[in-house]
Parts: structure tokens; sequence; C-alpha cells
């Protein structure tokens, strides 16, 4: 493993940070580029460093580094999309929105209002984030999982369940759209659809990235952490994770209840 403390010449830098990029080791290429004095960092070193925290969910350190880019350039609309993407990360919205308004760039379009209703929908501004997407509505594929999310937060759970179905059918498998039926069906108290949906994260998880180490025997062997980074949070196993414990704690109460009160428990849910 490569220590942070190691000197690297010039002629390996770029290569070295790239790799351990790739290898998605992205805390051990922060420490290397920190290594760099500040006022000697170049536009790609400031570039990896904000890409680095972002996909390590340091919004705020992305942010700052983002900030820096598009001040440096302020014809790049991509650095403008990605600053406003770390500031929407790090709920400030209102900052982020700001700076959506100032990306005139046509081809642009489409990502700007995308971003533009999830800065809404973070102030849960639920009406505003709706306008947004369904005037995009036929050009992107995620519109239906948005409403969905809008449906939910508005507590019609059903609306939202069969928005999520709908989407996970012609999707395919995507283990946001599984924890979100699984978060519906577990406001609509059907706890074993639930867990099902829970289960199947769980076990892709697992198959899908060996690397997280879960479900893994791991005594007496080195794991390296994965911290919190956004290939766990894409996996939703955190989440799937925290539901299923929830689940099983509302079913252990539930069924306590019912042994020493004989309350019926098909009323109750």
């Amino acid at each position: 493993m490569l220590s942070a403390s190691v000197a690297i010449n010039d002629g390996d830098f770029t290569k070295t940070t790239y790799n351990l990029i790739k290898e998605e080791r992205y805390g051990e290429a922060i420490r290397i580029l920190h290594g760099i004095p500040e006022s000697n960092l170049t536009r790609a070193g400031l570039s990896l460093l904000a890409y680095c925290y972002y996909y390590t969910q340091d919004f705020n350190n992305a942010a700052t580094y983002y900030e820096q880019l598009v001040q440096m350039f302020p014809n790049n609309t991509d650095y403008k999309l990605y600053y406003a993407q770390s500031l929407h990360q790090a709920c400030m919205y209102i900052d982020a929105y700001k700076i959506t308004e100032e990306i005139t760039n046509s081809e642009y379009k489409l990502k700007v209002k995308k971003i533009q209703s999830a800065i809404k929908y973070g102030e849960e501004d639920f009406t505003t984030s709706r306008e947004i997407i369904e005037s995009f509505l036929n050009e992107d594929a995620d519109s239906d999982i948005n409403i969905g999310c809008i449906l939910f937060q508005e507590g019609y759970y059903e609306e939202a369940l069969n928005k999520f179905l709908i989407c996970l059918q012609n999707t395919g498998f995507k283990p946001y759209i599984s924890y979100n039926i699984a978060l519906c069906y577990y406001k609509l108290k059907e706890y074993g659809l639930a867990l099902k949906n829970c289960a199947d994260i769980i076990e892709r998880g697992i198959k899908d990235h060996p690397e997280l180490g879960v479900g893994m025997q791991t005594e007496g062997i080195e794991v390296r952490s994965v911290g919190n980074t956004l290939t766990l949070h894409e996996t939703a196993l955190t989440e799937a994770f925290n539901l299923k414990a929830a689940i099983e704690y509302q079913l252990k109460n539930l069924y306590t209840c019912k042994k020493e009160y004989c309350i019926d428990l098909e009323k109750i849910n």
C-alpha cells in the first residue's frame, strides 16, 4: 500500500495519483496532492482534489476547490456545474441555485434543471421542484423517480410506490430504486415486502462490491476501510441495513404485543 510519506518524483506523480483514483483510494490521493504546496498546485491538481473530495462525500471541501477553479476559469461551464453540485450536496442551497443561474450554455440546460429541481427538493419546496421536473418530463429518464420521491415526501406512499415499481421494471435492478420501494412498503406497513427489497439490496451489494467487506468474516484479516464514499452510497447498503433493523424492531414489538395482549396484527398493519 502506498504511504503518503513516500516520495514521488515528478514523472511518477500524475500516474500514481490517477492510479489511486482509479482504485477508488481517494483518501490516499488527497494526502499526496496535499503534499504539494498549494501555491504550486496546477489546474489538474486542483481539479483532482475537488474530484476526490466529492467522491469521499466531503462536499464542503469539494466546493472550495471547484470555487477556485471557477474563479480561475470563469468560462468553463463544467466547473460551474460541479461547483453547483457540490454546494447542493453540502446543503448550501441558495448559493448552489445562484451558480446554476450563471450557466447559460444551452447544451447544459437539462443538467441545470435537474440540479435546480434537486435544490428545491432539498429546500422542501416540492411544488417548485415538481414544476421544474415537469418542464423536462419527456427529456429525462429519471423524471418518474424524482416525481416518486416528491409523492413520498408529500405522504402519497402508494402513488410513490407505483412510480418506483414502474421505474424498476423499466431499468432493471437499481439499489436506490429498490430502497425507495422498501421505504414505501415500510410506510404502508407491508413489512415482509420491505424486508425482501432490503435483502435484495444487501445480496447485490455483497456480490457486486466484495471490496466493501459486507457479510464477510474478517477476524484476523486486514480489510481496507472504504470510508464514506459515493460507491458505498450508491449501493444503498447502509440505508438497507438501517431500514431492516427498523423493521425488525417494529416486528418484534408487534409480535410481543400480540402474544401478551392478544392484539390483531392484521388490523395494526
